[in-house]
């Protein structure tokens, strides 16, 4: 197992939140803790309503929760107005979803630079940066091409590089397999985490699939509101 450094690169706090169903409130996040160091690989298992995804969110500033601290980079993010949170996103956090969320009037080329050009970055480098990650996922070749001319497992790829054009020092990942096939999965899940861990990037991975929580440092559970964890492997 590799070295996990020990400063926290993201800090949650007694995180709390409840859903309204009927006249009843049902809770779903219950207190939780969380460190997350640089570099680090989680894995967070679940069965489905859980609040897996609700967390992610809530890490990505999103969603707010109605109770408890979320601290990225120093930054108590529930403390930051709209447009800050967004900023802190849009700059530090790169995010992959099951459906991948491209644009479908935007080329792969301009899906995966929009992040660049978000933040302020000229158009000759946005031009060579694409370029670059293009080809380390494999499409180099694609740069014209539309969403739809693509396959599930390529617009995923696509989606990956756009999550990772920028150089987020977190990555937040929402089942980036559930919508493949097995083995498109498989390829994904190894893009996935090769280029996080090139670019030396934390990556926090929801998934209902023990194969893929088995390729991180740190498995975690939620259950009825609480985390617990499975134990420490390795990406």
């Amino acid at each position: 197992m590799r070295e996990i450094p020990n400063k926290p690169l993201l800090v949650v706090e007694q995180l709390s939140h409840s859903y309204r169903e009927g006249g009843d409130s049902r809770p779903i996040l219950n207190g939780i803790d969380l460190r997350v160091a640089e570099h680090e690989c989680i894995a967070l298992l679940g069965r489905s309503g859980s609040g897996k995804s609700t967390l992610l969110n809530m890490l990505a500033g999103i969603d707010t929760p109605q109770a408890g601290r979320i601290e990225i980079l120093g930054e108590d993010i529930n403390a930051l107005s709209e447009r800050d949170r967004t900023l802190l996103r849009r700059r530090h956090i790169g995010f992959v979803y099951q459906f991948f969320n491209l644009i479908p009037t935007l080329t792969i080329a301009e899906n995966v630079g929009l992040p660049l050009e978000l933040n302020g970055v000229g158009e000759q480098e946005i031009s060579r940066l694409v370029g670059l990650i293009l080809s380390d996922i494999g499409l180099g070749d694609r740069w014209n091409a539309f969403p739809d001319q693509l396959s599930g497992g390529e617009q995923q790829r696509v989606a990956i590089a756009r999550a990772l054009i920028h150089t987020p020092p977190i990555v937040l990942a929402d089942e980036p397999t559930g919508n493949l096939d097995a083995e498109t999965g498989d390829q994904i899940l190894a893009i996935l985490l090769g280029l996080t861990r090139q670019l030396k990037r934390t990556l926090i991975i929801v998934t209902h699939s023990q194969e893929v929580a088995e390729r991180a440092d740190r498995i975690l559970t939620l259950n009825d509101g609480l985390l617990s964890e499975q134990g420490a492997l390795h990406c």
